[in-house]
């Protein structure tokens, strides 16, 4: 009776790590941009920097996967949505 040996899975590594950092690194910068906005203070405007930020990391990132709807959304929010806080809230 032969005996048949298990061999341990890999751990598989991603193709897209650079993908993975920056959405995730994303996440953490929209949650602090998100928190800082809805405190509601007077450096509350600074929020929408971190939002800009996790708009081009999101950017990146669909850029690096050839997703382009999520391209679209992206930039369309970095352009339109946190430009203009950035504009109202810092720069006026």
């Amino acid at each position: 009776m032969k005996i048949k040996t298990i061999k341990p899975k890999n751990k598989k590594i991603s193709k897209y790590h650079t993908t993975d950092f920056l959405k995730l690194s994303s996440s953490f910068f929209a949650l602090a941009g998100g928190v800082i906005l809805a405190s509601n203070t007077n450096s509350s405007g600074y929020g929408f920097i971190f939002l800009a930020l996790s708009s081009i990391q999101m950017l990146m990132s669909s850029i690096l996967m050839k997703d382009k709807t999520l391209i679209a959304y992206s930039a369309s929010l970095f352009i339109f949505v946190d430009s203009f806080g950035i504009y109202k809230w810092l720069l006026q």
